[in-house]
């Protein structure tokens, strides 16, 4: 429980002061945007660093898709419409999510991979923190695309 208290603030601490306030400031709407398509694939790919560092690859297979899956989504949404990555990023807060709930000993298992204590309320709390924050700069990240071309 109380890892997963300190998850989420880190998981605040991580999304607001540390990533959404230097890209705001330091970053055009345009590479802003880039960043945060292409971010959603990393943090795709920790599970399946966290296979090999469990030495448990019984989920590898699942993790595998998963990064397909949002790296997929991720570059759609960069070349087409930035409202794929909103949901994306809340899909990811999700599979955290399924993560969080399969080692809460609620009794549920997906077979999920394991995380280390609290990973996955941190990764739940940045990506729907990062799905609201994309929402809100939507319009500007759109009348930026409009004016480049």
């Amino acid at each position: 429980m109380i890892s997963t208290v300190i998850g989420s603030i880190v998981g605040f601490v991580v999304a607001v002061p540390l990533t959404i306030v230097p890209t705001n400031r330091f970053l055009r709407p345009a590479t802003e945007r880039a960043f945060y398509s292409l971010t959603l694939i990393p943090i795709a790919l920790f599970y399946i660093a966290f296979c090999f560092y469990y030495d448990d690859r019984s989920a590898l297979q699942a993790e595998i898709i998963g990064v397909i899956l949002f790296s997929a989504l991720a570059l759609w949404a960069y070349f087409t419409a930035t409202w794929i990555l909103i949901v994306a990023y809340l899909a990811h807060a999700l599979w955290d999510l399924l993560h969080e709930v399969s080692l809460a000993g609620t009794g549920v298992d997906i077979g999920g991979t394991r995380v280390p204590a609290g990973y996955a309320a941190f990764c739940l709390v940045y990506d729907v923190i990062i799905a609201f924050y994309i929402a809100i700069r939507y319009r500007v990240w759109a009348s930026d695309r409009t004016s480049a071309t």
